[in-house]
């Protein structure tokens, strides 16, 4: 008799129990949407400063995702992401030319693989593809005047990062999320963001 009462107790926690944990993991689940901020840094070789040069400034952005369970304690989803660099700026002279290198916009598509480490946090880290627009204006000096033209490239990448999730209530939460990105071509970028968003 004592065994049955036993079991019977321990089935009904079980029972209790899972439907529980699929709640909490379910608050890293569904699609999302986030505004997000934070400071980053580019990292240069121009060939001809005897160290690389560095372009860092304010970079305001957001996100969609969507993701998945992965069994009770991990999800696994997919992120596309966009921001602009609003401050950085790097400025120099060589000769009778002056030039100055801003940022533009910064977009990416990424793989997320989450883990729930307590029952509204998050970690996770994700792997996907960057692509960044870089600004040249460059001024020349002469007899006649001046001569400023300006042009844009774009930088093609692969993105690593890593981050914490923490979930307020069902729907909300806050993250901090840190970014590389390697451009090649002796260029790469450094991102700390923190964001707010909203999962549906």
């Amino acid at each position: 008799m004592r065994i049955s009462i036993i079991l019977l107790v321990g089935l009904s926690a079980i029972g209790l129990a899972a439907p529980a944990s699929a709640k909490e993991n379910a608050r890293f689940t569904g699609p999302r949407i986030e505004v997000n901020t934070g400071y980053e840094s580019t990292h240069y070789d121009d060939g001809i400063a005897a160290t690389p040069n560095t372009l860092g400034g304010l970079r305001i952005g957001g996100a969609v995702g969507y993701d998945m369970p992965l069994g009770k304690m991990f999800t696994i989803g997919v992120e596309a992401g966009g921001g602009y660099s609003v401050s950085g700026r790097n400025d120099g002279q060589l000769a009778t030319t002056s030039y100055r290198l801003t940022g533009g916009y910064d977009l990416d598509a990424s793989v997320r693989l989450g883990a729930r480490v307590a029952p509204n946090t998050l970690l996770y880290g994700k792997l996907g593809y960057a692509r960044s627009e870089f600004r040249l204006r460059t001024t020349i000096g002469g007899t006649a005047g001046n001569s400023v033209s300006t042009f844009s490239d774009d930088q093609d990448g692969w993105r690593i990062g890593a981050g914490v999730e923490q979930a307020f209530g069902d729907h909300f939460y806050a993250k901090a999320e840190y970014r590389y990105t390697d451009y090649g071509s002796d260029v790469t970028r450094h991102q700390a963001l923190v964001g707010l968003g909203y999962r549906f």
